[in-house]
């Protein structure tokens, strides 16, 4: 029976253009389902827009159109964005999908009837920015502390999820290891839980662009209620074809899903709520990212600081970024993006570390034994057991979605490989007509260069076929076990080398 694993990114609100957190978070989850598939698990891998709410009904108004209208236009960022970054998604959802909108309703019926979910009158402070009615701890100087808006008071009627019921499920299940990093827990406890969870508004009427509830279509289903149940509705739950929902989300599927710190809550506290109350199964874990910093400060429209990612995707590749989210942005804390970093970081790594190996091992092989070494077994113990404890270890910390950290063990070992090159010095070795030695030192860097390309696959996507083709091993399928005996892989006759990636200026 094959492995299973179904990894979500947050549903994006589609208010402009996608930035460098829209990249980081969506090609996270492109580089595992990649890993996964590398492991031979069936995966899904779901994406998608948010599309409801008083902000989008207010900006398509402004732009005088419709608001199905205002966000098809929208929507193609996002795909062109998907596609420079070689993102393969298996679904993207819009919430305004027709069957997400009949999915939704019957959710909350269903709420309804388990009496979970009661009609009453709310009255606080709302910011339609962050579509949150906001505690106290969320207001500095009358400003909400995540948009910098003023919030607005409001006095409506409306239905409340009892939220309330769950406090000892949320505090229970922040104890395991559900949400990670460990830290987050605390996070969670300490400001939203322990000070008691109240019920959750779930309906509005002071707008018209959502999803009116049968029960009362005066009402629309609020944000969170919406926007957090796609990751089922997606899926099929409540649907003629539910075949994917009693898949990826049964018992024995791994179930992944990633968010950003500052929705973290929502994904946290009330989504394990709604499917606690709808008797489902919870995910395995919630990886909660940091933000991604220019120059140790938050990214903003205001501060004129934000990254757009196509521009750098068409002036160095997709692979350059994909490879510094990968390595240079860790989840467990926020992470540095700026122009000199980049650079920096794609020159010291992909330029000079694997790439240039790369050219100087096929330069060596092509011009010291025609192209292809025929005893590949004959090898240098130290560095190709360092092979397989890196191959041991990548797996060990892509398993717990560590993927800077096993992109680290992957450049360490091309490290290891350009510092045997030196202490061997192979040039001398032809010089002293030392053949067989000289067979034995590129034969292991040969294999080396094998496992470091094989494991940066889920990263370099573009130049992965370009990489092997360099290494000898175009067209050629292998596994993390076949890379430590090498019986099964042969590698063909090196053709003429490529400069793979070229230093930045």
């Amino acid at each position: 029976m094959p492995k299973k694993f179904y990894v979500t990114t947050p549903i994006y609100y589609p208010s402009g253009k996608l930035h460098i957190g829209h990249a980081y978070t969506t090609t996270l989850a492109d580089i595992l389902t990649r890993y996964k598939q590398m492991q031979g698990y069936q995966t899904f891998f779901l994406t998608g827009s948010d599309e409801h709410g008083q902000k989008i009904e207010k900006k398509a108004k402004e732009a005088g159109l419709e608001p199905k209208q205002y966000l098809d236009g929208i929507i193609t960022n996002f795909n062109e964005l998907w596609e420079k970054l070689d993102i393969k998604f298996d679904k993207f959802i819009r919430t305004t999908d027709d069957y997400h909108k009949e999915t939704v309703k019957k959710i909350f019926s269903t709420l309804v009837e388990k009496d979970l979910i009661y009609k009453g009158f709310y009255e606080g402070l709302y910011c339609v920015s962050c579509e949150e009615f906001l505690s106290p701890d969320q207001i500095e100087n009358g400003i909400c502390k995540i948009s910098n808006d003023k919030p607005q008071t409001v006095q409506e009627n409306t239905y409340f999820l009892r939220t309330s019921k769950f406090q000892n499920f949320i505090e229970e299940l922040l104890k395991t290891d559900f949400l990670i990093p460990e830290y987050r827990r605390t996070e969670m406890l300490k400001n939203f839980v322990e000070p008691g969870i109240q019920d959750l508004s779930v309906t509005r009427v002071s707008f018209k662009w959502g999803i009116p509830i049968n029960e009362d279509p005066e009402h629309i289903v609020y944000v969170w209620l919406d926007a957090l149940t796609n990751y089922i509705t997606a899926l099929g739950y409540l649907q003629n074809d539910d075949a994917n929902f009693k898949k990826f989300w049964a018992e024995d599927s791994e179930i992944l899903q990633l968010a950003g710190k500052e929705i973290v809550r929502f994904h946290a506290i009330y989504w394990p709520i709604i499917l606690q109350a709808l008797d489902l199964r919870i995910p395995n874990h919630l990886l909660a990212h940091g933000w991604i910093l220019n120059k140790d400060t938050k990214m903003s429209k205001t501060l004129g600081n934000v990254v757009d990612p196509i521009q750098y995707i068409e002036q160095y590749g997709a692979d350059a970024l994909r490879f510094y989210i990968a390595y240079e942005l860790p989840t467990d804390r926020d992470g540095n993006f700026t122009n000199e970093l980049f650079v920096e970081s794609f020159n010291a790594h992909l330029a000079n570390n694997v790439g240039n190996l790369i050219s100087r091992v096929n330069n060596m092989i092509t011009k010291y034994f025609a192209g292809q070494i025929q005893d590949v077994q004959n090898v240098d113990f130290d560095l190709i057991t360092l092979g397989h404890q890196t191959i041991d270890k990548y797996i060990e910390l892509m398993d717990q979605y560590k993927i800077s950290e096993a992109m680290r063990v992957v450049l360490d070992l091309g490290a290891a490989a350009n510092k045997f090159i030196e202490v061997q010095e192979p040039w001398n070795l032809e010089k002293l007509g030392k053949t067989k030695e000289l067979e034995m030192v590129m034969a292991t860097l040969q294999r080396t260069l094998a496992i470091i390309v094989y494991l940066l696959k889920p990263v370099l996507v573009k130049n992965y076929e370009l990489m092997t083709e360099q290494v000898g091993l175009t067209n050629v399928e292998f596994s993390f076990a076949e890379l430590k005996t090498f019986k099964t892989i042969k590698f063909k006759k090196l053709g003429d080398k490529k400069i793979i990636y070229q230093r930045l200026k």
